[in-house]
């Protein structure tokens, strides 16, 4: 194997992407049809069959309608956003930076190497034929989502605020490479200012409303297929990826719980005139897309610095089945003891334990041990939550390995 088809073989998702432009392709786009001239959309043709039935047809139409829809909406995003560098994250192989660099921003196509080796020649390329959009605006880095220093390092060099938009990322990961994405997203827009877009919450929902509006049926049947798709084309199974398995309430519950504001804005919003549609189409879409949120998120401010020299102090109940319990100070060799003792001194039948730690200035490998008892002790390890942990704290946790227990729901 080549280099670029070991890459294709660690990083199977990128021909996710390609089926994006051939559905973008479809609408006629004219970025999309230069675009495939120089990306090889061959492979999705070897895997994809032709559906057999109106049905499977009419899903086909309603998906590029979605693509339509969403690539408009994230070109809309970036034109009214407060700050002139837009990354794009990831970028798969739209045409998003030519769009860009003809608003006069900066755009920053994120993907793995597989894509970026494909569709920064091939953009390039185009710049070249076309007047007016300068290569020195639009830049393809490879970096890994999850790794805060691989996209800081792509950014060297920019100023000011920045825009960050995702469509159909979130949705790839397990609890834990999600958890870290947001740890880093949120690094990087604490550097530089700015914002965070993605609609991923509703990816599923996209594509069934996007059914319900064309074709006036139950969109459910597209929310079944959407699903089933997704888990023959991801490493991970549906129930260990919360962009699929969670509601959006309980997603939005954990992006506030990862240090972000959320603030919801109506999709249809940002919808401007489609390709794929006719114009009363498009007022049907509309008024299905009235359900659909976009977000944007910016960083809370976590300012707050725990008093180091606070007293020792576990504050603890339990109610129906609930072991309930707030920490301050240091939890050490010393003082991990007492709330290992009040644990054990509660009725039995404990169920679920809840912890309040925002108070919690340091906790030692005692105080991790301790933890991990009582985690260990509960028939179902999901009902174990910690909350208001610290940076600090967290990073004790990271460092040696418990987050991975300690921080899950």
């Amino acid at each position: 194997m080549n280099q670029q088809e070991l890459l294709k073989s660690v990083n199977p998702s990128y021909t996710t992407g390609k089926g994006c432009l051939a559905m973008l392709l479809g609408t006629g786009d004219p970025d999309a049809k230069e675009l495939v001239k120089a990306i090889d959309l061959s492979e999705l043709q070897r895997n994809n069959s032709t559906p057999d039935n109106q049905t499977a047809r009419d899903i086909v139409r309603s998906y590029m309608v979605g693509q339509d829809a969403r690539y408009s909406v994230w070109n809309k995003i970036a034109l009214d956003a407060d700050c002139d560098v837009i990354i794009d994250l990831p970028c798969g192989y739209l045409p998003h930076g030519l769009a860009v660099a003809r608003m006069g921003k900066t755009y920053y196509g994120f993907d793995l190497p597989v894509v970026i080796n494909e569709i920064a020649p091939a953009i390039y390329g185009i710049c070249e034929k076309e007047q007016g959009i300068s290569k020195e605006n639009i830049h393809y880095c490879s970096v890994d989502a999850t790794n805060y220093e691989s996209m800081k390092k792509a950014l060297e060099g920019v100023k000011g605020k920045i825009c960050i938009i995702t469509d159909g990322m979130l949705g790839l990961f397990n609890r834990s490479e999600l958890d870290q994405v947001c740890r880093a997203v949120r690094k990087l827009l604490v550097d530089f200012g700015g914002e965070w877009y993605t609609s991923d919450a509703m990816s599923v929902e996209l594509m069934a409303l996007s059914y319900e509006g064309v074709f006036q049926r139950d969109p459910q049947i597209v929310r079944a297929a959407v699903v089933s798709g997704s888990a023959a084309k991801s490493d991970i199974e549906n129930s260990e990826n919360p962009f699929i398995s969670w509601t959006c309430e309980r997603l939005k519950k954990y992006m506030e719980e990862s240090g972000f504001r959320v603030e919801e804005f109506p999709f249809s919003g940002k919808l401007p005139v489609l390709r794929s549609v006719d114009e009363e189409t498009l007022k049907r879409l509309k008024a299905s897309y009235a359900k659909m949120i976009e977000w944007r998120l910016v960083p809370r401010n976590e300012t707050v610095v725990i008093d180091p020299n606070l007293p020792f102090e576990v504050k603890s109940e339990v109610k129906d089945g609930v072991f309930i319990a707030s920490i301050q100070g240091r939890m050490d060799t010393i003082t991990a003891l007492e709330l290992l003792k009040r644990y054990q001194e509660a009725d039995s039948g404990i169920n679920a334990i809840r912890l309040d730690v925002s108070r919690m200035a340091y906790i030692s490998s005692a105080g991790l041990r301790v933890l991990l008892m009582m985690y260990k002790s509960l028939p179902d390890r999901e009902q174990f939550d910690m909350t208001g942990v610290s940076s600090e704290v967290r990073e004790i946790m990271e460092t040696t390995g418990f987050d991975q227990f300690l921080l899950k729901d």
